[in-house]
């Protein structure tokens, strides 16, 4: 007879009971039964329901069915591997077996303390990251009751990637453990809750699996890595145990974090005395040519002798250089104190494009081509600081490239995005570098300092400058090919660019004509410039696109050659139609050109510049760039 008093008693036990049906359905189990084994089960449930498949189960299930003795490890539903001996009923009991479960697990206090003794040391004597995760490996298998332990370590500027970075062994042999799967729910779930999780390695040894820990490394303000710990089969991790690998976990967490901030501050300091010795080069350099051409001008002046416009001008080169390089100081340091100012407007990247192409081509001696498509391109945009973006885009291609080399810059549209990109035939930039180019004070390793000047502050700075258009910089390279760097802006939209005016550019010789028709066709939207006030003001109302010339058709030929050639020296995108007013053609105008009356009727002249403009320049088409006026 079993005392009334049994059931009292089991709890002391750490073994926990249950009896199970010849078809393995719970027919009785202790009260403790789910604290001990961490299996949650009720009479009448089957007992395979809260077991994890394997050969073991299998094995199990055989046992009962079949009234034989029977002992082995399995894995619970809730990932705890336990050791069950069944032992079958007895000839005058009820069909069926008792169920005897050990639960797996440790509560080793003193192997803990030395881990953590362990990395402790590992950190007096090295800050290196890997070093630190070796020792730490190595003392987890030494000291505690694990098979094998891995680190691996999120990987700095990219999203869930994991590195391995230390393993506690390296078999010859191929493992399971070897296949990580950083994608694999205990591991992301760890890393997500910064939590230990248990999980199952399955295919290793005889059964279909044993049990791992994947420990997150929890620094105070992120998650740094995992720790990987696997167990022989038959063993398993109590909850006290995982406590005591969260708390070593988080003292190895602190040194990877320790090292990682002090291999930055390491690499901070090299450039700042990098960039220190680069910028004191740089600006001594425009500085000592300077300083002997002012010595020299000082001396002539002193002896009465006349000062050359060429020495005047070389030290105005030299006071630009050092202008550019304190601008460039200013802006990173605007730049990181969120500063920059911007000021946006509608602006025409292929007129923007023509104008800096063009002042590099007078500046110097290389081949340069523009390729615009046929329909204007707005942005919303900053014009001084787009201009300075392309212009250290240039200068660049211009300073990396052969001499005579071309150098390509096209304006296109692709959806929602205008581009430029800036193609050049130099020295390219390696691939390992391409990642950083756009940081801040960074040159490629196959820049010389003393070959190619610079603070490595142009492309920083141009990168901020398009990432604060709501667009972005890129690169596409390869070492002695070439590199094209795209420029990506919004585009406006097709309704804020019908809003725009449209401009056009008037001269006539009657000033009073000239007015009534200025006035006509600012009353129907348009943006009228005129000449009157001489070349210079057309060279500055020119650097926005100017979509139609009108010009009177009696004013004498030196006016209009005039207006003519010095329209024709200024950049320009596309083609610009001409609509001659007057009551005939003069001698000088192309076949074909329009013809609007003047004295200027308010309807028809409103009626022959919208049928202009809406008509597209074909090849002979009279345009400003073709027409010739002889003298």
């Amino acid at each position: 007879m079993v005392p009334s008093d049994f059931e009292n008693v089991l709890h002391l036990l750490p073994q926990a009971m249950l009896r199970v049906g010849p078809e393995l359905q719970v027919q009785w189990l202790e009260a403790d039964f789910a604290r001990k084994v961490g299996l949650s089960l009720t009479v009448g449930r089957g007992l395979l329901e809260g077991l994890e498949y394997s050969r073991s189960r299998d094995a199990l299930a055989r046992a009962v069915r079949t009234g034989r003795s029977y002992a082995g490890h399995l894995i619970t539903s809730a990932m705890r591997q336990v050791r069950v001996q069944v032992q079958p009923a007895g000839e005058a009991e009820p069909p069926g077996a008792w169920l005897i479960f050990d639960p797996s697990g440790m509560d080793d206090e003193e192997a803990f303390s030395q881990v953590v003794q362990q990395v402790a040391r590992a950190v007096g004597e090295t800050l290196d990251v890997d070093s630190v995760c070796s020792a730490a490996v190595l003392a987890l298998v030494r000291c505690a009751q694990v098979r094998r332990a891995e680190v691996f370590l999120c990987e700095e500027g990219t999203q869930g990637a994991l590195r391995r970075a230390a393993v506690s062994d390296l078999a010859d042999r191929d493992s399971p453990e070897d296949t990580f799967d950083p994608a694999a729910d205990p591991f992301q779930h760890a890393l997500a809750t910064r939590r230990a999780q248990i999980g199952v390695q399955r295919g290793y040894g005889d059964s279909m699996g044993s049990i791992f820990a994947a420990v997150p490394l929890c620094a105070p303000k992120r998650t740094v890595g995992l720790l990987l710990l696997y167990k022989e089969q038959g063993a398993s991790f109590s909850v006290r145990e995982l406590d005591l690998w969260m708390a070593a976990a988080g003292q190895l967490a602190v040194a990877v974090e320790n090292a990682r901030l002090l291999r930055e501050a390491q690499a901070a300091l090299r450039v700042r005395e990098e960039f220190m010795s680069i910028a004191s080069h740089e600006l001594k350099t425009p500085l000592t040519p300077l300083k002997l051409s002012l010595y020299t001008m000082e001396r002539r002046i002193a002896t009465g002798q006349p000062v050359e416009l060429a020495s005047v001008l070389k030290s105005k080169r030299q006071v630009d250089r050092l202008a550019g390089l304190v601008d460039d100081l200013l802006d990173a340091s605007r730049l990181e104190l969120g500063k920059l100012a911007m000021h946006a407007a509608p602006l025409e990247l292929g007129q923007l494009v023509a104008e800096v192409v063009d002042h590099f081509r007078h500046a110097f001696e290389r081949p340069f081509s523009v390729s615009v498509s046929r329909s204007r391109v707005w942005v919303q945009g900053d014009r001084d600081r787009l201009e300075q973006v392309l212009v250290n885009l240039l200068e660049n291609a211009h300073k990396y490239s052969p001499a005579g080399a071309p150098i390509t810059v096209e304006v296109e549209e692709g959806g929602d995005e205008a581009r430029i990109h800036v193609k050049d035939h130099g020295i390219g930039i390696p691939g390992a570098d391409q990642a950083q180019v756009f940081q801040r004070f960074y040159r490629a390793r196959n820049v010389s300092h003393r070959n190619f000047g610079g603070l490595g502050l142009g492309l920083f700075i141009s990168h901020s400058i398009c990432k604060m258009h709501g667009g972005n910089l890129t690169l596409s390279s390869a070492e002695g090919q070439g590199s094209t760097f795209s420029v990506s802006l919004p585009r406006m939209s097709a309704r804020e660019v019908g809003r725009l005016p449209r401009r056009v550019l008037l001269l006539d010789e009657d000033r009073l004509q000239e007015d009534e028709a200025a006035r006509v066709l600012r009353a129907e939207g348009f943006e009228v410039l005129t000449v009157r006030d001489g070349n210079e003001a057309l060279r500055q109302e020119a650097h926005l696109p100017v979509d139609l010339i009108l010009l009177s058709a009696s004013a004498s030929q030196k006016e209009v050659g005039v207006f003519l050639e010095t329209f024709a020296t200024l950049p320009r995108a596309r083609p610009v139609p001409i609509l001659l007013a007057g009551a005939r053609l003069p001698t000088w105008a192309q076949e074909g050109t329009v013809l609007c009356a003047r004295p200027y009727r308010q309807d028809e002249l409103v009626a022959r510049v919208r049928n202009t403009l809406a008509l597209t320049p074909d090849p002979g088409w009279p345009v400003a760039e073709e027409v010739m006026v002889r003298m």
